[in-house]
C-alpha cells in the first residue's frame, strides 16, 4: 500500500481492504495477508467524505498451493482518480489531474500577485 507524497494528508487515513466481501486489516505499507488456495476478489479503496470511496481498486486474483503473490496498491495522487492495483510496479493515477489543477491555482495566484503589485506602483 503506497501513497504518493503529494497526498501527504492520506496517511491518516486507513486504507479498506476487502477480500470476497469480507473486511481485512489494512494499513500503508506492507499487508501480509495468509490464504488458502482458490479464487478472490480483491478490493481496495479508502474510506472519504466525496467521494465515499476514494481510489478504489479490484482485482480478481488465483492462489494455487504453496503461492506467494506479492501486488502493489497505489493510491491516486488526485482523490476523483481510481487506485492502481497489481503487480508492481503500478501507476499513480490522477497525476495529470493534481499537477494541472496545482498549476492552475499558482498560475492564479502568479496573477493576483502582479495584480496587487501593478496596483501599487501605480498608486504611488
Amino acid at each position: 500500500m503506497k501513497r504518493h507524497w503529494l497526498g501527504f494528508m492520506m496517511a491518516m487515513i486507513t486504507p479498506k481492504i476487502m477480500l470476497n466481501g469480507h473486511q481485512m486489516l489494512g494499513r500503508w505499507g506492507r499487508n501480509i495477508i495468509p490464504l488458502p488456495p482458490g479464487q478472490y476478489h480483491l478490493h481496495v479503496h479508502l474510506p472519504y467524505l466525496l467521494p465515499p470511496q476514494m481510489g478504489p481498486a479490484d482485482l480478481m486474483i488465483w492462489l494455487q498451493p504453496g503461492m506467494a503473490l506479492e501486488l502493489e496498491y497505489r493510491a491516486p495522487v488526485w482523490a476523483y482518480s481510481r487506485g492502481a492495483l497489481g503487480p508492481a510496479p503500478q501507476p499513480w493515477n490522477g497525476k495529470g489531474a493534481a499537477i494541472a489543477l496545482t498549476a492552475i491555482v499558482g498560475g492564479m495566484l502568479a496573477l493576483l500577485l502582479a495584480l496587487v503589485i501593478f496596483a501599487a506602483l501605480s498608486v504611488g
